[in-house]
């Protein structure tokens, strides 16, 4: 298997230069608000549509699996203008959300809202892979980790103070109307961003992005649906039927890139062992992840009896503890990123481990203080982990295959926060939930800490991977 072409440096004209940067990220904030401010409202929600846990469960997935499904590089017709493209699409599937009557139309707004993120994202990663190079592309790498703390701390704070004051009387619908002038404000800024592409043109998968949807609607759908619905005939049809829908996904990828055309998840990419162990651990960490807050919204409003502004300001220590870890590791990340993630994985591990001791001691009545240091610890070992993953994962593409590798790792971080509300948030659900057991949560929560701890073990795999390719690169100079 031939290696890929090293990255080329971008030429000084195509520079992305700091307004530019700050336009691009602001609007890599939206798919990241869209997911987090939901974990404030679910209650909300839950109470105005009278939606059960299984519609929440769908109406977290399907944003995730919309935008894991459809995500679109900007090859072809520029990035800039694919982002342009997505922004406009971010607005309208927020006004559909606002303005939904029913659980029916919130899921369709969702969808959009799913779709618009996967225009929108690989296109930010594909910017900065394509228009900075050394030192300026580490800064904007690390700019680009703070950003999900920057809009995580925004959804969870401004999210749940808008849901609090309840203007208008809109309540929970103020969370989609706050994405309109974001979107708005990043598309007038994205002239600032010089327009880039790849150097062979590629086209959308449609066929390979229908396949993907179909195998992940066949495994999610059951997982939501079985256990309201009584766990009828249907969900293990579609739970076996799930399996060979991914293998044909997989084969029919194969066949189109030996096509020579660009399919949705390339397998040539995949030589590289560090992006391959990258992506695994992406998609396990998100899954437990997504699952994680799905829960964590339930418990707070259920147990912890928090509004929204309560769950926000619980969740902000969790945020904000991301957010500046984020800055402060950068350097580090750069001279031994595998270490960090290490360090990264087990201070996560301990964090959500901290949250059985108030689960242990005072169930089913918790207090929101509670919450606070464990969420801090969590969130400062997530910074240690993701930072450096962006770099390790993407360091073997080059810089015309930018759009292709940045879109498979957010196609797997994407499936993993989709999947994992539906699976954890079930396995918590179908034990017991928010009852009067403390045991569904700290099963839970024993899922999560077994794999990061697995996580964790599978980093040295990765340190091996990235000396024997360093190595290989060195000889074939």
């Amino acid at each position: 298997m031939p290696r890929p072409a090293p990255v080329s440096e971008p030429q000084a004209t195509s520079r992305l230069a700091p307004a530019g940067l700050a336009a691009i990220l602001t609007a890599y904030s939206l798919p990241v608000m869209c997911f987090f401010a939901l974990t404030v409202a679910l209650d909300a929600i839950q109470t105005d549509l009278g939606a059960d846990p299984a519609i929440l469960q769908l109406i977290i997935a399907t944003f995730g699996v919309a935008y894991a499904s459809t995500v679109v590089l900007g090859d072809n017709i520029g990035r800039r203008r694919m982002m342009q493209i997505g922004l406009i699409a971010m607005i309208v599937g927020s006004v559909i959300c606002a303005l939904a009557p029913g659980a029916g139309v919130l899921l369709g707004g969702r969808l959009l809202q799913g779709i618009a993120a996967a225009l929108l994202a690989p296109q930010v990663l594909s910017i900065i892979q394509s228009t900075t190079a050394g030192d300026e592309r580490v800064r904007a790498m690390s700019w680009f980790g703070a950003m999900a703390g920057i809009a995580t701390c925004a959804a969870f704070l401004i999210g749940g103070g808008l849901l609090a004051t309840n203007l208008g009387g809109l309540g929970w619908r103020l969370i989609f109307w706050l994405n309109v002038p974001v979107a708005a404000a990043a598309l007038l800024a994205l002239r600032f961003v010089p327009e880039s592409r790849g150097d062979a043109r590629s086209h959308l998968d449609v066929s390979g992005a229908i396949m993907l949807t179909v195998a992940v609607v066949l495994f999610v759908l059951p997982l939501t649906e079985g256990r309201a619905a009584g766990w009828p005939l249907w969900t293990w049809v579609c739970l076996a039927a799930s399996i060979p829908a991914f293998a044909i996904f997989l084969s029919a990828q194969r066949r189109a890139e030996r096509r020579g055309t660009t399919p949705l998840l390339p397998p040539s990419i995949l030589s590289s062992a560090s992006m391959k162990i990258g992506l695994l651990i992406a998609l396990a960490f998100f899954s437990v992840f997504g699952g994680f807050m799905f829960i964590f919204a339930l418990v707070a409003a259920q147990n912890a009896h928090l509004g929204p502004l309560g769950i926000g300001l619980t969740l902000g220590p969790f945020a904000a503890a991301f957010l500046l870890t984020s800055l402060l590791s950068s350097a580090q990340a750069s001279r031994d990123g595998v270490a960090l993630m290490r360090r990264g994985a087990v201070l996560s591990a301990i964090g959500y481990a901290a949250y059985l001791v108030p689960a242990l001691s005072t169930w089913p009545n918790l207090h929101g203080w509670q919450l606070a240091i464990p969420g801090a610890l969590a969130g400062a070992g997530q910074a240690w982990l993701m930072v450096p993953l962006f770099g390790t994962v993407l360091s073997a593409v080059p810089a015309n295959q930018a759009g292709v590798g940045s879109g498979l790792l957010l196609t797997t971080m994407q499936m993993g926060l989709g999947v994992g509300s539906a699976l954890v948030g079930t396995i918590f659900l179908s034990t017991g939930g928010t009852g009067s057991t403390v045991a569904p949560l700290v099963i839970a929560l024993g899922i999560v800490i077994a794999v990061l701890l697995g996580i964790a073990a599978l980093l040295g795999r990765l340190r091996e991977a990235n000396t024997r390719e360093a190595q290989l690169a060195t000889a074939e100079t």
